[in-house]
């Protein structure tokens, strides 16, 4: 079971490409549009080097990101290694000189209903 909750969260993301990242810390709450991409249940985002969501992110790894599609609550880590074709994508986006890529591990995700308004269903990871 818990695969296919995996492959289907999987789904969801790769069709993103951009997404409001918010986060809560030092610099006030903070909401930004920025490139995303995703490597399983991973989500990547790509952030400006002079974002004051980095100042949040040190203080607290806490993280929501969203899309029309989807909502993810997780915990982001900045500085990813990791060599998947997302993060691929991500390091040829204009903008990747000046911005660092940041890795969100989901512990809930919600997916919207096709049509209408709200989660169709919530997938806790934790």
């Amino acid at each position: 079971m818990l695969n296919y909750l995996h492959q289907h969260i999987a789904a969801a993301l790769e069709q993103a490409h951009d997404a409001t990242l918010v986060t809560s810390g030092p610099a006030g709450l903070q909401a930004q549009m920025v490139p995303c991409a995703a490597c399983g249940i991973l989500l990547y985002v790509l952030l400006p080097l002079t974002s004051d969501q980095l100042l949040n992110l040190e203080f607290d790894p806490a993280v929501i990101v969203s899309t029309a599609k989807w909502q993810v609550w997780g915990h982001a880590h900045v500085g990813s290694s990791v060599s998947c074709s997302a993060v691929t994508t991500l390091r040829a986006v204009p903008d990747a000189p000046w911005s660092v890529i940041v890795e969100i591990q989901p512990t809930r995700v919600a997916i919207a209903q096709p049509t209408g308004w709200g989660a169709v269903e919530t997938i806790d990871l934790d």
